[in-house]
């Protein structure tokens, strides 16, 4: 009966941890696919500007944190967005100083 008990614990403990088809959470852009729809329209030491069609702002953070913190070591920090004429939109993200 004990043998049974750890069978089954084992079983439970296998199915928990199986992979899932549903992608994660905090998957990694396609950064070709990024960069085909991106443009950057204007670099400070203290802001990025880009501009994108058909990608999610959130697929472009990423970049403006390694812009960031290629300069200065700062955080990237959406500031504004705004919709173009022809669709397109601006993502303007600020560079500012890591909390302590």
């Amino acid at each position: 009966m004990k043998n049974l008990w750890y069978g089954l614990l084992i079983l439970l403990t296998a199915c928990a941890a199986a992979p899932s088809d549903e992608p994660e959470i905090w998957e990694i852009p396609n950064i070709n696919r990024v960069a085909a729809h991106t443009r950057v329209i204007k670099t400070t030491p203290t802001m990025v500007v880009y501009e994108y069609k058909d990608v999610r702002v959130d697929e472009i953070a990423p970049v403006a944190a390694l812009y960031c913190y290629d300069h200065g070591k700062k955080q990237a920090e959406l500031q504004q967005i705004t919709m173009r004429p022809d669709f397109a939109r601006r993502a303007v993200f600020a560079c500012v100083k890591l909390p302590h």
